[in-house]
């Protein structure tokens, strides 16, 4: 596959499981393209996650979180066995007003299952 063709796959699986899942607060959808256990980087700390660590009903709950915008996804570094990935995103209420924005990054293998995160690291400010 083109480099053109590998960036093209893995955003397909991650707009259709990541994304998704966030929107429906479907962590079932999340954990289909996720490679456990996944290693989480926050607050200075690698932990070491058997389901996934961000329960996006109970976040947006709490931040009182309806949509997003500004959304961006780059991939920074792919080949046909591992990506780099940064994605940005303001989480707005339902009137619009900024909650904050959010920054993260993934990496991915691609195995016989497809692309798969294996790590997740996030800020928000």
């Amino acid at each position: 596959m083109t480099e053109s063709q590998l960036k093209e796959e893995l955003l397909e699986t991650y707009m259709q499981y990541y994304v998704e899942g966030f929107k429906t607060n479907n962590v079932a959808l999340i954990d289909h393209m996720v490679k456990y256990p996944l290693t989480y980087l926050k607050d200075g700390k690698m932990i070491l996650c058997e389901q996934y660590p961000i329960d996006p009903q109970k976040l947006k709950a709490e931040k009182a979180w309806d949509h997003s915008t500004d959304w961006q996804f780059e991939i920074q570094g792919i080949n046909d066995k591992e990506a780099h990935a940064v994605a940005f995103a303001v989480r707005r209420r339902a009137d619009g007003s900024k909650i904050e924005s959010v920054h993260g990054f993934y990496a991915f293998s691609r195995t016989s299952e497809g692309w798969k995160m294996y790590a997740l690291a996030d800020i928000t400010f």
